[in-house]
């Protein structure tokens, strides 16, 4: 019983290796324990068609602590895709993630070629403005360029002629004058015969252990991350090229994630700290794996770093998220203009007829009549009739004809629906972005204006009104049936969104 409880301990709680069950135990002789523990794990095992240099079969156990840390980086991978496709085209902040994503994973590649340089620099590689970058950094701009390459061929099988391309474009060359390597390495390690631990296979098995490689890529159910994760160790094992394998093995891993539903999203997570990172802790593995044949102890530490990676990204995202509603939220009252300026009503011009310059209204002295003596007085209030009451006469005028009104028409509605106007609109909309922060703003001012209960409406006026291409109107309409403002149905081969009563 004690020793079940401790092949549970060892492999759920922790997929450790002989020498860490024996350090943690603080034992030296270990074999029962660790039999038991394998006898364990057996039960989960699931055998590769991949094998190694002594041709022994990989392994895989898929124990459950493994099954939910697979569970566990799938779901984060595809909140990252989610979330990447919820991002402004227009504002810039899709081109903003994709920039900061890049960057990190070519900082790690840099790293790795103990280069040093400024993100800034990286952003206008990103962005092709620099052309001829020097020699240290030639590796930068030929990695970006394999990216493009996984990212316009998404449909392609991962083959070798894929891994030729990859090849070639790290290479910076259209032909290639050699492909495989041709040469064994001569190193000590090699030599040994006893306990050997291969530094690459040799050249006479590339071609075969690639080809097991592709047949696995293609035909096995593990998850995409899996299947990265064993990708990246095996290359790296067999080390088929002369050059660049490590980067190599890389972007394969980065094209394994791409193939899936990741799409694009699996390019941009920065994995190439796998590169430059934890580079003892990941050698130390690599050789428990050789030692073994079990891929497990790679792969368990290969999830982890997929998810530190994603959680990463989720960070960015929610930064941009707090930023763009920041920006929706505090816009609109800076760009209000000041509204006394259009309310002039006491203005004496209002109702300006245009023809009367005087601006005498009120001399009414003229009323004390009953003084007869001064006759040059009487002189001088006689051009007092100048006035003549004329502006009586406008006022005569815009006796306005009435019967006008008596124009009406008959429609087939008998009750005008209610409707609110724009400054009450502007009230809605301004609360709704202040009890929901996941609403974005043109969101919030299109559902304000249209959400009477028992209407429907269509990502066409979405897109009439904020003005916006209609992918980015279905994407927003979508979204805010997802938050519960719409329910969504079709009509006549298209879609149509019905406001849910809200408290």
């Amino acid at each position: 019983m004690a020793s079940n409880e401790l092949a549970i301990r060892f492999t759920e709680g922790k997929y450790a290796t002989k020498a860490e069950v024996g350090k943690e135990l603080k034992m030296s002789m270990i074999d029962n324990i660790w039999s038991n523990i394998l006898k364990y794990r057996a039960d989960f095992n699931r055998y590769l068609p991949i094998k190694s240099i002594e041709k022994n079969q990989l392994v895989m156990c898929v124990c459950p602590s493994i099954n939910a840390l697979v569970s566990s980086s799938n779901m984060k991978m595809v909140r990252v895709m989610r979330e990447h496709s919820l991002l402004n085209v227009q504002n810039g902040d899709l081109r903003r993630f994709e920039d900061e994503a890049l960057i990190k994973g070519l900082k790690s590649l840099a790293a790795k070629n103990e280069v040093e340089v400024a993100p800034t620099y990286l952003r206008s590689l990103i962005h092709g403005d620099i052309r001829d970058a020097s020699p240290s950094l030639r590796i930068i701009v030929r990695y970006l360029d394999a990216l493009n390459f996984i990212k316009n061929s998404l449909t392609r099988t991962i083959d070798v002629d894929y891994i030729a391309e990859l090849f070639s474009r790290l290479k910076g060359t259209n032909e290639l004058t050699e492909f495989y390597r041709t040469e064994d390495d001569r190193s000590y390690e090699n030599r040994v015969l006893i306990d050997r631990l291969y530094t690459c296979a040799p050249s006479a098995l590339i071609d075969g252990m690639m080809e097991s490689l592709f047949t696995f890529l293609e035909t096995s159910t593990f998850s995409q991350g899996t299947k990265a994760a064993i990708a990246y160790y095996y290359i790296n094992y067999i080390k088929p090229f002369n050059e660049y394998s490590d980067e190599i093995a890389l972007l394969t891993a980065k094209a394994i994630l791409a193939h899936s539903d990741l799409g694009e999203v699996g390019i941009l997570l920065p994995i190439e700290s796998l590169l430059s990172e934890n580079q003892e802790e990941i050698a130390r593995l690599f050789t428990e794996v050789q030692k073994t044949s079990d891929t497990t102890y790679f792969v368990n530490f290969a999830l982890k770093h997929f998810n530190s990676k994603c959680d990463e990204l989720l960070d960015t995202l929610a930064r941009l998220k707090v930023e763009a509603v920041k920006k929706d939220f505090y816009q609109p009252e800076e760009e209000k203009p000041a509204p006394t300026t259009t309310f002039v009503v006491d203005q004496p011009s209002l109702f300006d007829f245009g023809s009367q310059p005087e601006p005498q209204p009120e001399p009414t002295k003229v009323e004390p009549r009953p003084m007869p003596q001064p006759a040059p007085v009487r002189e001088e209030a006689k051009p007092e009739p100048v006035r003549r009451e004329e502006p009586v006469k406008p006022q005569e005028v815009k006796v306005e004809q009435k019967p006008v009104e008596v124009v009406q028409e008959q429609i087939a509605v008998s009750y005008i629906p209610p409707a609110i106007d724009e400054k009450q609109a502007l009230r809605l909309e301004q609360h709704l972005l202040e009890l929901d922060p996941s609403l974005r703003k043109h969101e919030a001012k299109f559902y304000a204006r249209h959400c009477t209960i028992g209407k429907s409406y269509t990502i066409a006026q979405y897109k009439r009104m904020i003005g916006c291409v209609y992918e980015t109107a279905r994407t927003a309409m979508d979204h805010l049936v997802e938050l519960g403002y719409y329910r969504k149905d079709s009509s006549n081969k298209k879609f149509i969104y019905t406001p849910i009563p809200r408290k």
